[in-house]
């Protein structure tokens, strides 16, 4: 009996137990439904979404991701194997390529010289920068240039030239105050006379140049509005819309057209020594190349300057354009706003103390624009002209390398550095290999 109540007790505990295990478990399941239902609840329905069309930068990124950067992969992978047959084909020693080979076959003649190239594995010269090769590289560029600039500057300050301002001078008293109006009037007289007085003997040959100030023949607009294919075959050719605005007249095509054409500097010189007059030569002032192969030796002008707005001087119609240097001289545009341009030479030498007195027609309208006119009489040197730039520049640079020297090697005196042994260079070690 007291065996069955014990197995009774264990048997109703164990009842027990299980039924609060159920009980627990129908609650946690009861509670999941409660939270799932409220979370349901809870929840709205998405509002739609209005799509906008991505921009244009995201269009072209897909189109990076999507198409470039596997060709890009594809070929870094391609590099990396070639760069590992290179490496493998590498001395050890030297440190570069033992044979120019492509998928183990040797390169030869072209091929391997274009290959060394690429791969940057010619031989070369590396010189070692000592502070011996730097000083005396240094003193060597100053002993050579300076010589060189005085002998420059010596040449340049050789040559003879007297230089006349005339535009505002040849201006009529009544006309001060009204340029403009006085170049624009035909009636009124353009002639004036110069003296010029000869400070040092000029030899023949003496070059007469006009130059101008302030007049920009480098402007886009003017250098374009040319038409070099009429000035070598005239009228037989048609496509002249670069001359612009000075193509046609009344009709009719310009030869030559275009605004450099247009716009030729028309003044005249004549020259004379007391009571001798002085013969210009007007032959060989234009370049042989422009002379044979840019102007036309059948091409002759044809309603040139024939309009009411007249720019520059007029041409002989009955001359080909081949024949008037004056002419291919001002088409060879100038590069800066002051330039100056060959008009003849004078073929006598001219002694010291001499009075040159010049005729001049001034017909040329710098007034508009602000412009200057000046007469030029120079000679010449082994070097060309006047102009002092290149002996200072010589000299310039020989002075400096000269002070740089000295400044290195006061350092070098000062703090002297050990040098390294060099046969440890990558050049030297396949050397010592060997």
């Amino acid at each position: 009996m007291i065996r069955d109540s014990k197995t009774q007790k264990t048997s109703e505990i164990t009842s027990r137990s299980r039924t609060q295990k159920s009980y627990r478990r129908l609650r946690t399941l009861k509670r999941t439904d409660i939270d799932f239902r409220s979370e349901k609840r809870k929840r709205k329905r998405p509002t739609p979404k209005i799509t906008t069309p991505p921009p244009l930068e995201n269009i072209f990124l897909d189109l990076l991701l999507v198409y470039v950067f596997p060709v890009n992969i594809i070929i870094r992978f391609l590099r990396s194997q070639e760069i590992g047959r290179q490496l493998i084909s590498m001395d050890v020693d030297g440190g570069g390529m033992s044979a120019a080979t492509t998928d183990n076959h040797p390169l030869h003649g072209r091929s391997k010289a274009i290959y060394q190239f690429t791969q940057q594995t010619l031989p070369a010269c590396k010189p070692v920068l000592t502070p011996a090769w730097v000083i005396g590289t240094f003193f060597l560029m100053g002993v050579i240039f300076i010589p060189v600039g005085l002998i420059s500057l010596h040449a340049s300050q050789s040559v003879n030239e007297i230089v006349d301002r005339y535009d505002i001078d040849c201006v009529p008293d009544t006309f001060k105050s009204n340029k403009v109006a006085y170049i624009k009037n035909a009636s009124t007289p353009k002639s004036c006379h110069r003296y010029l007085k000869v400070d040092k003997p000029m030899k023949a040959p003496i070059y007469i140049y006009y130059q101008l100030d302030n007049f920009y023949q480098n402007h886009r607009r003017y250098v374009k509005s040319r038409s070099d294919d009429q000035l070598l075959h005239g009228l037989g050719y048609n496509k002249t819309s670069s001359c612009e605005p000075q193509a046609f007249e009344n009709g009719l095509p310009i030869v030559p057209c275009g605004l450099v054409a247009w716009s030729l500097f028309n003044d005249t010189y004549s020259f004379s020594r007391g009571k001798k007059k002085l013969d210009i030569e007007r032959k060989n002032i234009a370049w042989k190349s422009d002379l044979d192969h840019k102007f036309g030796k059948q091409v002759y002008p044809f309603n040139f300057q024939n309009g009411s707005f007249i720019g520059g001087g007029k041409l002989d119609t009955t001359i080909p354009l081949s024949d008037q240097e004056d002419l291919i001289v001002w088409m060879r545009t100038a590069a800066f706003p002051s330039f100056r341009k060959l008009y003849g030479r004078i073929e006598e030498d001219l002694e010291k103390d001499d009075i040159v007195v010049v005729r001049l027609m001034n017909n040329y309208n710098t007034y508009s624009f602000g412009g200057a006119k000046m007469l030029v009489l120079s000679t010449s040197s082994w070097l060309g002209g006047k102009n002092s730039f290149l002996g200072v520049a010589y000299i310039f640079v020989g002075s400096s390398s000269i002070l740089i020297a000295l400044i290195f090697l006061l350092l070098h005196v000062k703090n002297p550095r050990p040098y390294g042994d060099t046969m440890y260079l990558s050049g030297n070690r396949k050397d010592m290999s060997s």
